[in-house]
């Protein structure tokens, strides 16, 4: 009997991979090749028939594009900007917490976005998540919004981070309510996270559309 993917953690294990050591799910294996996986050269998935198999498949760009959509098109043109920041900041997280799904992250994301309002009231407190596995996706994501590397300084204004994350909150909760898997929306945000980092620029086109439908 396959064991269940090591990327995913829910889905059969078919394909073997050289840079995990392991079967993983043919869904990882496109969506999560040189994004979590250092894949060798010489992979037989890189190639031929199986090259682009899930990565570059038109179906699966109109479905993030879906996703994302309704959820950036009333932010402006910087807050968009911060909307995939902190999606891509989700996607380097969860690869370090491979017990995350959605949910976890939908209590994570919640806890941050109601500590940033307290904030923006004037007020200091964190709000802690119910589950303690998102308890500890929080300290990493801000570590994201306030990176080390800028003395612990936000990368934008709060009003302006604060709209993103409301935004990335309501694709997480629109995206569990398609009850499309338990990782649906960290498959999507994988997705999108690979093809702006690879300087897709189809997918960079989309995005414009996005912010200026």
């Amino acid at each position: 009997m396959k064991s269940a993917c090591p990327l995913c953690g829910h889905r059969k294990g078919k394909r073997h991979c050289p840079g995990k050591g392991a079967l993983i799910c043919s869904t990882c294996c496109g969506t999560k090749r040189h994004v979590e996986v250092q894949c060798p050269p010489d992979c037989t998935y890189l190639t031929g028939s199986h090259a682009g198999g899930w990565e570059g498949r038109e179906s699966d760009r109109r479905q993030d594009l879906m996703r994302l959509a309704p959820h950036v098109q009333e932010l402006t043109q910087d807050q968009a900007a911060l909307f995939f920041y902190l999606v891509a900041g989700i996607v380097r997280v969860s690869a370090k917490h491979r017990e995350a799904d959605d949910r976890v992250w939908q209590d994570a994301v919640a806890a941050l976005r109601k500590t940033m309002e307290t904030r923006e009231s004037g007020l200091v407190y964190d709000h802690k998540a119910d589950d303690w596995r998102a308890q500890a996706l929080i300290g990493e994501m801000q570590e994201v919004i306030a990176p080390p590397s800028n003395d612990g300084k936000p990368v934008a204004e709060t009003p302006a981070l604060l709209a993103a994350l409301r935004a990335v909150a309501a694709a997480i909760e629109a995206t569990m309510a398609e009850n499309a898997g338990p990782a649906a929306f960290l498959e999507t945000a994988t997705r999108v996270a690979a093809r702006i980092s690879a300087g897709d620029t189809e997918d960079k086109t989309d995005e414009r559309r996005i912010v200026h439908p």
